[in-house]
C-alpha cells in the first residue's frame, strides 16, 4: 500500500510540474486552451475549458498509476502463488 501512496505523491509532483511549465509562457498557454463543447461541459459552469495541461496531467497519472498497480499486483500474485500448495 505504501508503494501506491508514494507513487501518488510522485505523480502529483509531476502534474504540478506540467502545470507550471504550461503557465510559465502566457502566449503558449493561450494556444493550449480549448472551450469544451456542449456535451463535455460541466453543467455547473457557464463556460468550461480544457487545456493541454489537463490532458497531459491525466495521461501521466493514468500511465504511472497503471504501471505501479501492475508491479504491485505482480508482486502479490508471485508471493501468493509461491506459497500455494497443490494437494492431489
Amino acid at each position: 500500500m505504501s508503494a501506491i501512496l508514494r507513487e501518488l505523491l510522485c505523480v502529483s509532483e509531476k502534474a504540478a510540474n506540467i502545470a507550471r511549465a504550461c503557465r510559465q509562457q502566457e502566449a503558449l498557454f493561450q494556444l493550449l486552451i480549448e472551450e469544451k463543447k456542449e456535451g463535455e461541459k460541466n453543467k455547473k459552469f457557464a463556460v468550461d475549458f480544457k487545456t493541454l495541461a489537463d490532458v497531459l496531467v491525466q495521461e501521466v497519472i493514468k500511465q504511472n498509476m497503471e504501471n505501479k498497480v501492475r508491479k504491485v499486483t505482480a508482486k502479490v500474485i508471485a508471493k501468493c502463488s509461491s506459497s500455494v500448495v497443490f494437494v492431489p
